[in-house]
């Protein structure tokens, strides 16, 4: 049997025991319990400027109303203490045809049984509640009283809890998600803690949902992550996508549990959902408001790093296509105005081009980088006239060793050169060339050192192998080089 207790937060010292008793009553009867710590109804009146987005949390309630629950006990006491009397009646009314019990009076719904004793009275209130709710689902009408004399809560202590988070949020949040799973790496914290079934669920895309213009909760969600028996799912493709009114019934099939569940969404958008096994911890002030934060950041993060990868693809593939427009560009032109060479344009117009007539099985391709490391300290020194005949110098020397190849000045310091050869060998000749060429250089002027650095790289041919590829490991070769490795 599910039962759903919809509270409205668990900083509540009241809502807080209620949730004590609740639980204790799932555990001796057996049976699914689902606390859905919604907050309050709101008004345009009554958010509060310093947490405008608070009434989000309220969405949370809209997956209450499902078949999938056999009652549902509601404190609208406290959830509604802010709206008025007709609002409260219109909340309560939308989860028909699931049964509805209400921790306090209210006319037109059916309460649950009032508490006997004043000993541990929230405590029993919420035992009780289930108790009710339970017998209400199975007969449609009140059992008799029911109390518990005593409960094994065992509170966890504040120092305990922030330990627990701190260590959670390192886990999430120091680490790289463009090849990590973020929500995988959640679960298995969450296995470390002792939690044997959660479930993080995202929608395909953000849902707005303000006040004066309330959601609709879409049809479908995609699980992230699901960890259930103590088993990570593994999930095809990182997404299963399920229908929402089917949450709650894809978690109670290992058998009775007690499940709470919160809300993630980012200013007036909606995001997804967190569904976790409830344990003493989550009761701590504050606790499982943090541990959705972290998650939520994590998701943002885990975002725009796809949104970041995806960006730099489509830039290099928009690189790509106005390198070789000359149509869009002929009035940029292609050679470099100081040294007379191919600027950044025209080495990557002709170099994609050679790349695709040249590069053959048999064939291979030398990739090299050459970077003026002094010249920005040339043109500090001795002003930028004489930093540009250093460039010119430097553009002659690249002539005469790369003779042949399509070469150029890429950015105001630094040059490349590509070369298509069958030559075994050629690359170590390019080398050493560099390398004599280099002592010369130092050689000529006293006042100042004009030196390069250089990587030079060779690539037999593969099929898929881009040009773009082939820089970028030079280039990193070159940082090693540097020492920025």
């Amino acid at each position: 049997m599910n039962i759903g207790l919809l509270i409205s937060e668990l900083e509540d010292i009241d809502v807080k025991n209620i949730c004590i008793g609740a639980c204790q009553a799932a555990k001796n009867k057996e049976i699914n319990l689902f606390i859905l710590p919604g907050r309050y109804l709101y008004t345009d009146k009554s958010v509060n400027e310093d947490r405008p987005y608070d009434y989000q949390n309220s969405a949370l309630f809209d997956y209450a109303m499902t078949t999938d629950f056999d009652a549902l006990i509601i404190d609208i006491e406290r959830i509604g203490k802010n709206a008025p009397i007709l609002k409260k009646e219109a909340f309560l009314r939308k989860f028909e045809p699931v049964p509805v019990l209400t921790l306090t009076e209210c006319e037109g719904f059916t309460n649950v049984n009032p508490v006997q004793s004043d000993h541990d009275q929230m405590q029993q209130l919420g035992y009780e509640s289930v108790c009710d709710a339970i017998y209400f689902a199975k007969n449609k009408e009140l059992p008799p009283s029911e109390s518990q004399k005593q409960f094994n809560f065992v509170e966890c202590s504040p120092a305990a809890a922030i330990e627990e988070l701190a260590n959670i949020s390192s886990s999430l949040l120091h680490r790289k998600y463009a090849s990590e799973k973020a929500y995988q790496t959640f679960a298995e914290d969450a296995r470390k803690a002792g939690v044997k079934n959660c479930g993080i669920m995202l929608y395909d895309k953000k849902v707005r949902n303000t006040i004066k213009y309330s959601w609709e909760r879409p049809e479908v969600i995609s699980i992230k992550s699901a960890l259930i028996n103590g088993t990570i799912t593994e999930l095809k493709d990182d997404e299963v996508r399920i229908g929402t009114d089917m949450i709650i019934s894809s978690f109670t099939k290992a058998g009775h549990n007690i499940f709470i569940m919160g809300d993630i969404f980012v200013g007036e958008y909606q995001l997804g959902l967190l569904i976790i096994e409830f344990k003493p911890v989550m009761l701590t002030d504050n606790f499982f408001e943090c541990l959705l934060s972290v998650i939520t950041g994590v998701s943002r993060v885990s975002y725009l790093e796809k949104e970041l990868k995806r960006t730099n693809e489509e830039l290099y593939e928009v690189q790509e296509e106005l390198a070789r427009d000359d149509s869009v560009l002929d009035h940029i032109g292609d050679q470099d105005y100081l040294t007379g060479g191919l600027n950044r344009r025209g080495f990557f117009a002709k170099a994609y081009d050679y790349l695709k007539e040249q590069f053959k099985p048999g064939s291979s391709a030398i990739v090299a980088y050459i970077h003026m490391e002094s010249l920005k300290k040339i043109n500090e020194m001795y002003g930028h006239e004489e930093g540009d005949r250093a460039v010119k110098r430097v553009a002659k020397i690249l002539e005469e060793v790369f003779e042949g190849s399509i070469y150029g000045r890429i950015r105001g310091d630094e040059f490349a050169v590509i070369d298509i050869t069958e030559d075994e060998g050629k690359g170590e000749t390019f080398r050493q060339e560099m390398s004599t060429q280099n002592a010369i250089l130092l050689s000529e002027t006293s006042r100042y050192i004009n030196h390069l650095q250089y990587s030079i790289c060779e690539f037999g041919h593969e099929e898929n192998l881009s040009l773009r590829e082939m820089l970028k490991e030079t280039d990193e070769n070159l940082q090693r080089i540097k020492g920025n490795y």
